[in-house]
């Protein structure tokens, strides 16, 4: 038997892998035996560290999750103490944070949920965790804001946040994200005019 560190290097290996298919393949597409190809494994290793083709989707899931979490913590860590709302807009529109793959395996997983009611439940509790986020910093930034405004703005920077990312691909102008950037900015002063 493997040793536990070799085999969570093999299954990174494998879900690195089966990532980068998921991105050029979508779903449907990702194949054990495309897999096996792109990690330079054979086929029964896969099947021997991680499982089935379900297994490498569930584990890929969990994966992908924990990371978009944890990526958003670390924003939140990079934050300064003052005006983190004006910073955290300036990082979510940067393109230098891009991560196209992440954008690639996002929308197949979105397009998954459509036949994968779990998956689909997954991605909305993220999506959720995701806009708290933004309603908290928002909340403490504009502290006599109306709740419901807050999360109506918390949504819509979630909005064009993820229409820029998912338009990186295709290397959309600078100035669209900027003007995104800037869109994100005026949706968040409507909070301070009503106050």
């Amino acid at each position: 038997m493997a040793r536990p560190d070799i085999k969570d290097d093999r299954r990174e290996q494998i879900l690195d892998a089966f990532e980068a298919c998921v991105a050029r393949y979508g779903v449907e597409g990702a194949t054990l035996g495309k897999t096996a190809e792109i990690a330079g494994l054979a086929r029964p290793l896969i099947r021997h560290n991680v499982g089935n083709r379900d297994d490498l989707l569930a584990a890929l899931v969990e994966r992908f999750l924990a990371q978009s979490r944890s990526s958003t913590a670390a924003l939140l860590d990079m934050l300064p103490g003052e005006n983190r709302m004006e910073a955290l807009i300036e990082i979510l529109f940067d393109p230098r944070y891009a991560n196209p793959q992440a954008v690639l395996v996002f929308n197949a997983l979105s397009a998954a949920a459509l036949e994968d009611r779990a998956l689909g439940d997954h991605l909305q509790s993220w999506l959720g965790d995701f806009v708290d986020v933004l309603a908290r910093e928002i909340a403490a930034a504009h502290s006599q804001a109306d709740e419901k405004d807050v999360r109506a703005v918390a949504a819509g920077i979630t909005g064009i946040y993820f229409n820029v990312e998912a338009l990186h691909p295709i290397n959309v102008p600078m100035s669209f994200s900027q003007d995104s950037k800037r869109a994100a900015r005026l949706l968040l002063s409507t909070l301070a005019r009503a106050t």
